[in-house]
């Protein structure tokens, strides 16, 4: 299978997970969904470039979270690292999923997450409404306390599901 195919089926599989999450637990608030889904979010003080990371101890599920990041940072961090938690858990069972390079294109499982988070982060709705009132990439992510990275993949998304819009430029490791 070529990484083109795999990438695509990484954006189907992470865009209809948080889209049943979503719907399940009617909130887009990560926290409370890794809550609700029995994830405990922890905040640690001893990473020192490391925004985050998930993994599983004994069958508990962690989502750690850099207690120097900013808020608007936590939020980011807690929804992609709960898309590892929802699509990734066999593998963290082995090994922390420690970020090394967050957007990083030939990771299909940190694009995986990043979708996830995009889409857990952004409705639909939302961005349409401020893409069609001319706001960029910068704007949005301001107003919805995220980054423009996660904004341009949002867009992508959106592109694949069949509206026609300009496509972003996104950093790969903006997160590292």
């Amino acid at each position: 299978m070529s990484f083109g195919t795999r990438l695509k089926e990484a954006r189907s599989r992470a865009v209809q997970k948080a889209a049943e999450l979503v719907q399940k637990y009617k909130t887009r608030d990560p926290f409370a969904m890794a809550d609700a889904l029995g994830v405990a979010v922890r905040y640690r003080d001893d990473f020192k470039t490391l925004k985050g990371m998930y993994t599983v101890i004994a069958r508990n599920r962690f989502i750690f979270i850099n207690a120097n990041n900013e808020e608007w940072l936590n939020r980011v961090v807690c929804a992609h690292e709960l898309g590892h938690d929802q699509l990734h858990r066999d593998f963290a069972k082995n090994a922390p999923m420690e970020e090394v390079a967050l957007y990083d294109p030939s990771s299909v499982r940190e694009y995986e997450a990043n979708l996830f988070a995009a889409e857990l982060l952004l409705p639909d709705d939302e961005m349409l409404a401020y893409i069609a009132k001319g706001m960029s990439g910068e704007q949005i992510a301001a107003l919805t306390e995220t980054d423009p990275n996660l904004v341009a993949l949002k867009v992508k998304c959106l592109m694949a599901a069949g509206y026609t819009l300009n496509a972003q430029v996104y950093e790969n490791r903006f997160l590292k």
